[in-house]
């Protein structure tokens, strides 16, 4: 009688572990999926951070080339002693 109590005692034990192991898994494998979904969401964010600085630092090149345009056309124009146009240093 005892060896049979201490069997359904094992298997009852056993049955339970097996219950907990399978929820177990289960928990793990829905926090590895909320995990994918937070990383690939994160990454979105990102993602659209880097492009719109991408786009203010394109526009603040833009400025400057446009600035260093006209201030290159300005000199052209003030500059009365333009020189010879020869690298030799005697402008």
């Amino acid at each position: 009688m005892r060896k049979t109590l201490t069997a359904l005692i094992a298997a009852t034990a056993a049955l339970g572990l097996s219950a907990c192991s399978e929820r177990t898994e289960e928990n793990a494998q829905d926090f590895a999926q909320k995990a994918a979904d937070d990383t690939r969401d994160n990454a979105e964010v990102v993602e659209n951070a880097a492009r719109e600085g991408a786009i203010v630092a394109a526009d603040k090149i833009s400025e400057g080339a446009e600035k260093l345009q006209a201030k290159l056309q300005n000199d052209e124009q003030t500059d009365l002693s333009q020189g010879d146009g020869k690298l030799d240093g005697t402008d």
